[in-house]
């Protein structure tokens, strides 16, 4: 099945060929699709970005519940889409649980993501797209690797809401998280 683009996708740059040649056999055609079609980059306002899996491994694989997952997708609020055993499962890092939201196929991702219904339901999206009207968006190539983070991890006992909110980089946000509330419980 073809990968259906993402609408108003800003491209940042080409995917590694390194990432391609070494990730491509263990995702699914989709995501390679996805890698070939729009690089890295972000969508959906900056909420929605298609990452490089080498770079995130690299930087918080050892915070990822299990090591064959492969990250493909990180949001706006620090989130993680990873390819996980033929699925794909939502490391939800701010509440400290994995969901599997989004399926086994990304092959619609780019028509689910101008879904603001399906952002809210599958990705919890309604907290960036406030702290974007508040702060600004994170859509730039500058961004990549910025997040809206709670300055008290929410699993740590920080409370929610935009006011708590502030720009964080995605790695040492994950780590501050999983460091003071523990990593991520996952059964399979």
């Amino acid at each position: 099945m073809a990968i259906s683009p993402f609408e108003e996708f800003i491209h940042f740059s080409a995917m590694p060929a390194m990432s391609l040649e070494e990730f491509s056999p263990l995702v699914e055609p989709a995501v390679v699709e996805l890698w070939h079609m729009h690089g890295i980059g972000c969508t959906t306002d900056g909420f929605l970005k298609v990452i490089d899996p080498g770079s995130y491994l690299a930087m918080i694989g050892e915070y990822l519940p299990r090591p064959d997952m492969i990250p493909v997708l990180a949001t706006g609020m620090g989130d993680i889409v990873v390819a996980y055993s033929g699925k794909y499962r939502v490391l939800q890092f701010r509440y400290a649980r994995v969901t599997g939201g989004v399926g086994s196929s990304l092959a619609r991702i780019g028509r689910r993501a101008a879904d603001c219904e399906y952002l809210e339901e599958f990705l919890d999206a309604k907290p960036y797209f406030e702290a974007a009207r508040t702060y600004g968006p994170l859509n730039s190539p500058d961004d990549l690797d910025w997040i809206f983070g709670y300055k008290v991890p929410v699993p740590a006992g920080g409370p929610e809401g935009v006011d708590h909110l502030e720009r964080s980089r995605i790695f040492e946000h994950i780590a501050l998280t999983v460091a003071l509330s523990g990593p991520i419980p996952f059964a399979g």
